[in-house]
């Protein structure tokens, strides 16, 4: 007797609704659970030909039959689904329909719980670092700075390791994204193929009107999309786009090996520098992390070619709108970068002495914009929720995203520029105040960040095994292993 004729019919009772018996789906196809995809098409197939209703008469009765090989094979010829299925069974496959079951495939779950755990373990090795640091400055330890780094270096060691990984293991999001691209261009591709149709050269408008086409027998202008210099134009743009996304996409690739490097750079001379092995200026010092800043200037720029280009690509006639399009999007490319380097450049100067009249406090003025910036955006936020007009419980949700927003908003700016002006205090006034009062905003942002990574972690790992058994537990009347076919597959109940 074969696997598939241990499987019980599915039956329908008075009320039109379905019940199956407790039947492991690589059970239902009679493979083992590391079969290959061919071994499960070759199951599939045999299965099929055998209970099919057009193609056994006597398996006319038993479509139910068929309706479970075909969503067995439906969610194990799936691998994400397989996954979902080998670790949480057939209830995992119906909640990873739902909102966030993405998380449920253990690829992704698994992926994340790593990136949290090592985050948390960044967030500890930088408490370490700052701790040591605030004791050498405070000289209350005499330690010399290499020692003092060794947590930086073991962070190094963490990135190195992930970009290995990251280069060696395929990534999912990465394979999202590349689905994501192919179907974009797919659809650019059938949109060529409309504006490329022979008949928009070759075959002149008629006018749908007898007498005014009587009248008028000459043929109507072209819409601007039709034509062929306009079309050409678009075919020189969408190349130019490729080949700087091409550019772009390669030094996209070798960034972050690059800024690596060059961090580990920074960091063995500055503490060269404070062991006093080497006597080095300040610009000197600085210049691995101003490279750092012009490779991303430099991947930014190609960002921002491609983004023009497409804007230019789309914009049909419209030049003021295409063109504050433009403007938008430079500014939202570079707004960061301007501050960082023009923080990182004053700090330089300041220190150098070129800016010694100076006070901190102006040369930390780039370091207030982002909160103007943020509060820009929130207040716009709001302003684009009340345009919408929505009432009832959309108006309620979209307030407690904006209190949220706000909330989280307040939260960062406290920390940020509570440690900026202890800071600014601390190199006004060295004497004034130590480093350690100086870092406690650092402190406490960095062991709720470890706390939070942490048990974000744990979740993803473990909690999500327990939800599955919640879920099961308010379901008493059906057994933990059962495997409820969805609607779609279900034959409906005869009308009689």
């Amino acid at each position: 007797m074969s696997a598939s004729d241990n499987v019980s019919e599915r039956t329908l009772n008075g009320e039109g609704r379905s019940s199956i018996d407790t039947v492991d789906l690589y059970t239902v196809l009679g493979v083992d659970r590391e079969a290959t995809p061919n071994e499960l098409k070759r199951a599939y197939r045999r299965l099929a030909l055998q209970h099919h209703p057009d193609r056994n008469p006597r398996a006319a009765g038993r479509s139910g039959e068929f309706v479970r090989i075909q969503y067995a094979y439906d969610v194990l010829s799936d691998e994400r689904k397989r996954r979902i299925y080998n670790r949480y069974g057939e209830l995992g496959v119906q909640m990873a329909g739902r909102v966030g079951g993405e998380l449920l495939d253990p690829l992704v779950s698994n992926m994340l719980s790593i990136v949290a755990f090592s985050t948390a373990i960044v967030a500890l090795l930088l408490i370490m670092f700052f701790a040591l640091l605030s004791r050498r400055v405070d000289r209350a330890s005499s330690w010399p700075y290499s020692v003092i780094f060794m947590p930086l270096w073991t962070i190094d060691v963490v990135i190195l390791a992930a970009l290995v990984w990251s280069h060696l293991k395929p990534s999912v999001l990465q394979d999202n994204e590349d689905s994501e691209s192919v179907q974009f261009e797919e659809e650019e591709a059938c949109v060529e193929s409309v504006s490329d149709a022979p008949q928009a050269d070759n075959m002149p408008a008629t006018d749908a009107t007898p007498l005014l086409g009587a009248r008028n027998n000459q043929s109507a202008p072209q819409p601007p999309l039709q034509q062929p210099h306009y079309r050409r134009r678009q075919q020189r743009l969408r190349t130019a786009r490729k080949h700087v996304e091409a550019c772009a996409s390669k030094l996209a690739t070798a960034a972050p090996m690059l800024y690596l490097l060059l961090l580990v750079a920074f960091q063995l001379s500055l503490v060269l520098q404070l062991d006093e092995y080497v006597d080095w200026s300040i610009i000197r010092i600085a210049a691995p992390w101003l490279g750092i800043e012009t490779i991303h200037f430099v991947l930014l720029t190609l960002q921002l070619t491609a983004g023009l280009v497409r804007i230019n690509e789309h914009a049909a006639g419209n030049r003021s709108r295409s063109t504050s399009k433009m403007v938008v999007l430079a500014a939202d490319t570079f707004w960061w970068l301007l501050i960082r380097v023009s923080l990182a450049l004053l700090i330089v100067g300041k220190l150098s002495g070129m800016l010694a009249t100076w006070s901190w406090v102006l040369v930390f003025v780039p370091a207030y914009l982002p909160a103007v910036r943020w509060a820009i955006a929130l207040s716009l936020l709001r302003r684009q929720l009340r345009a919408i007009g929505s009432d009832g419980e959309m108006e309620q949700n979209e307030n407690a995203i904006v209190m949220i927003c706000v909330i989280a908003f307040s939260i960062v700016m406290t920390f940020m520029y509570s440690f900026v002006a202890l800071l600014i205090w601390k190199l006004s006034q060295p004497l004034a105040i130590r480093l350690a009062l100086v870092l406690v905003p650092v402190f406490i942002a960095l062991s709720l960040a470890c706390c939070c990574c942490s048990c974000l972690g744990l979740c993803l790992r473990y909690g999500l095994d327990a939800t599955v058994e919640n879920e099961m537990a308010g379901q008493p009347d059906r057994p933990a292993n059962a495997a409820v076919v969805p609607a779609e597959y279900r034959i409906a109940s005869p009308c009689i």
